[in-house]
């Protein structure tokens, strides 16, 4: 789970550029709404079980509490502007009619947890369109914006609510591969918490309380690697991270992310790169 606060308690709502060239955001869900479009490049995207290519032009919109991760092409640039925000910011309590008839069916749909946003189907254009104006906004940030923001995004989420169907939720686990998307999120939190320690097969399926066997199966399914292919994939995305932005040496970086053996870290990171770390820091460093 993403604990990180997008926006202000007063405005619930930011927006960000993401830049993706051979790198990843690892799987994560978040309390906030999600609306986001490739304005360079293509993108692969993966929901859930699903998984998307989505080039120039096309976006998506990720309901409350979806499980998602993003990952560049490695021979293109990609360009991906998204703002997340929460749904009090449209509609404030949950007593109000905004949050009764529209936010909270949306939310509780047994079946619409995304929308790839095509820009060819005419509302889904007009959405697309929403969210570039809801950027400039945010990024200008003139006098009143956050009327035009939480305006614009009101429209999305009624143009939504209004195209696509919204099907109540009777249980938590009434959707197909729910259980399954329900114990991979408890795993994802377990692991998430502890990759830079050793950690092991039975300690991750006893995080959602299931068996080795179904653990291996979760992943599978869910996540397209075993176990121990996500642990080693967090722990170098991690060691990219802090090779571009942080002068970490490379036995500390190899420390942090929870490598026991230099040696080990480097071959896995060439094969995962093509390149050592210091020369991939040379290459990608910010700092």
């Amino acid at each position: 789970r993403e604990l990180a606060s997008h926006g202000s308690p007063e405005f619930p709502c930011a927006h960000y550029v993401d830049y993706y060239y051979n790198n990843a955001y690892p799987w994560h869900w978040h309390d906030e709404f999600e609306l986001a479009y490739v304005e360079q490049g293509s993108l692969r995207i993966s929901v859930n079980e699903r998984r998307y290519t989505l080039q120039k032009g096309s976006g998506i919109f990720l309901n409350t509490g979806v499980l998602h991760s993003y990952s560049g092409i490695s021979d293109t640039a990609c360009h991906f502007p998204n703002i997340l925000f929460h749904p009090s910011l449209i509609g404030q309590s949950r007593t109000t009619v905004y949050w009764k008839t529209y936010l909270q069916p949306l939310i509780e749909s047994a079946a619409l947890s995304h929308i790839v946003l095509c820009p060819d189907i005419p509302w889904q254009k007009e959405v697309l369109e929403f969210i570039r104006s809801t950027l400039r906004a945010l990024t200008f940030k003139d006098f009143g914006y956050e009327f035009t923001v939480r305006n614009h995004l009101s429209n999305i989420i009624l143009m939504i609510c209004r195209h696509c169907p919204i099907q109540p939720r009777q249980t938590e686990t009434d959707v197909p591969g729910s259980t399954q998307i329900i114990r991979t999120r408890q795993m994802l939190d377990y692991i998430g918490a502890h990759f830079t320690e050793h950690v092991s097969l039975e300690e991750i399926a006893a995080a959602a309380c299931i068996s080795r066997r179904e653990c291996q199966r979760c992943f599978q399914q869910i996540i397209g690697m075993s176990p121990k292919q996500y642990v080693t994939s967090l722990r170098l995305q991690k060691a990219k991270t802090l090779l571009a932005d942080t002068s970490l040496s490379l036995p500390e970086i190899k420390e942090a992310c929870g490598f026991e053996d230099q040696s080990y870290f480097t071959k896995l990171f060439r094969l995962e790169t093509g390149l050592p770390p210091g020369q991939w820091r040379k290459k990608h460093s910010n700092i």
